[in-house]
């Protein structure tokens, strides 16, 4: 039989990803977004409707667990991915609004779990649970480093934590936590973090870039890669237990994006400038994934520079269809 996933925030960014390789899996998936339609979804699926497992479109707030619990019920959902979430901004300039839709949020959601009884729910955490690298030796973080969380955005990650390993060992919650950073890809338009895939948009669709950060490292994740560790996560036979992994990505340089940038368009023209972004300015690059290849035997699909082609080659499918939306 099919197995039916709800996917919260299923219409923005990431979630978009999310479903389109659940329903390449076969999944029937449930989108419940507060914009289902109008949004991501739509650049990356324009003919959804006319495919035989459309996603169905179900529109409401995270917060509401009876709208949730009876759409569960509805349509016999067998597991959630919990991606609905307010971005750092969002959190910055309405901080009681950003709180309540991350920490209550996500509590509902796992209560919504607990109460329909459904076998998994993976969900996206942040590395901004974490401190500087100042805080922590040198290296790749672990995934069990502690939390010192620099802002509010990830004292309400840290907290959505506590919350899945007390409810793994008081309820029997089956979760499964993704720690994301640094999200790339054809289609992301909002966020602190939107500028790498905005680069990479006006590099296939435009002739000259510029690179602001030349020699600052990120911790760059392709959206396929996190949309194929939900997949992995959702589909494991082992219980999640709670835990929380850090995803997989690269740990490179701006400069090195812009070469991999050139190679795939050589008549790209590209100034690299020396500044300093402040905001990321000593916060950690990079971050261990042994956990994640060890207790799901997966290893990294989509180094940067496969990522980079693959949202290029995305972003001109899009711009030849619908160039006013990017």
């Amino acid at each position: 039989m099919t197995q039916t996933v709800l996917v919260t925030g299923g219409a923005g960014f990431i979630g978009a990803y999310v479903t389109r390789r659940l329903l390449k899996e076969g999944m029937r998936v449930v989108v419940y977004d507060m914009q289902p339609r109008g949004n991501v979804l739509d650049l990356l699926m324009p003919d959804r409707e006319s495919t035989r497992n459309a996603p169905i479109l179900e529109s409401g707030e995270i917060t509401d667990g009876f709208r949730l619990l009876s759409l569960c019920r509805q349509h016999n959902v067998e597991a959630i991915v919990h991606l609905a979430s307010p971005l750092t901004m969002d959190v910055v300039s309405n901080p009681a609004t950003g709180i309540r839709d991350i920490c209550l949020g996500t509590h509902t959601v796992f209560a919504t779990a607990r109460e329909a009884r459904l076998k998994r729910v993976v969900w996206a955490s942040s590395v901004a649970i974490f401190g500087t690298a100042a805080d922590y030796p040198p290296g790749p973080l672990a995934e069990d480093a502690f939390h010192r969380p620099p802002n509010l955005y990830g004292a309400a990650k840290s907290l959505c934590e506590t919350m899945a390993r007390q409810m793994a060992e008081t309820d029997g919650l089956d979760t499964i936590g993704l720690r994301l950073s640094v999200v790339y890809g054809a289609g992301r338009r909002r966020g602190y973090m939107t500028y790498p895939s905005a680069l990479m948009r006006d590099a296939a669709t435009t002739d000259a870039v510029v690179v602001r950060f030349g020699d600052q490292k990120l911790h760059w994740q392709y959206v396929e890669e996190v949309a194929g560790m939900a997949l992995v996560a959702l589909t494991a036979p082992q219980l999640g237990r709670g835990h929380v992994y850090n995803a997989f990505g690269d740990c490179r340089s701006w400069r090195d994006a812009a070469a991999i940038l050139r190679s795939l368009k050589p008549e790209l023209n590209i100034a690299i400038r020396d500044e300093i972004d402040e905001a990321l300015a000593g916060t950690v690059e990079d971050y261990a994934a042994e956990r994640f290849v060890r207790d799901f035997a997966s290893t990294r699909q989509w180094p940067l520079e496969a990522g980079i082609k693959d949202t290029l080659d995305t972003y001109r499918t899009m711009a030849a269809r619908t160039p006013a939306q990017l």
